[in-house]
């Protein structure tokens, strides 16, 4: 992903900035664990610190299900996550990856959040010897993070750019690891 399509991942989320929440909206952002969530996006797939692919190619198809975080004390201990399972599709015969995991969602100025994520993620890549399309990653099972940075555009409605990056957690000899940059949408329920 070059540096015009950076630029407009940015540009595009701060427009967002001028939209405003109705009341009834304000009140479910106040209640973060209460909700569903469902989210589609699209990903640049196995990005560098230049914002340029590494190695594999192609984008990466997200669909992810938030459950809401279960009421019980352990879950409010650690500061009621929203577990979460999804899968990112390569479109070029890269790497794919099923991950489940918890999310902890971060409400701020009533319409804005940032999510943090941590879970394990199954990839169907290498494992021992890479090739030209696929690296590999050491293990059949890797450590799964994210992060993302959302908007309630209105009541059930939110749009976010999202960060996340799968590696083996340095468990193996081999941990290239990838990152994705992307951008979702996501429908609370």
């Amino acid at each position: 992903m070059g540096q015009k399509t950076s630029l407009f991942f940015i540009l595009f989320f701060l427009s967002m900035s001028p939209l405003r929440a109705n009341d009834e909206q304000q009140e479910t952002t106040n209640t973060q664990d209460e909700f569903s969530e469902i989210r589609l996006g699209i990903s640049a797939h196995d990005l560098n610190s230049k914002m340029e692919q590494s190695h594999e190619r192609g984008m990466s198809l997200n669909g992810e299900y938030i459950f809401a975080s279960p009421q019980n004390a352990f879950f409010q201990a650690i500061f009621a996550p929203h577990p979460h399972i999804g899968a990112s599709l390569n479109s070029s015969s890269g790497t794919s990856i099923a991950y489940a995991g918890l999310t902890w969602v971060i409400p701020f100025q009533q319409v804005w959040f940032i999510d943090l994520a941590w879970g394990v993620a199954v990839q169907n890549g290498n494992i021992h010897s890479e090739t030209k399309k696929k690296k590999a990653y050491g293990a059949r099972v890797l450590c799964h993070t994210g992060g993302s940075l959302g908007y309630v555009l209105v009541t059930n409605h939110t749009v976010s750019v999202k960060v996340d990056h799968v590696s083996n957690g340095g468990l193996s000899r081999q941990n290239p690891g990838f990152t994705d940059l992307g951008l979702r949408y996501g429908y609370r329920f």
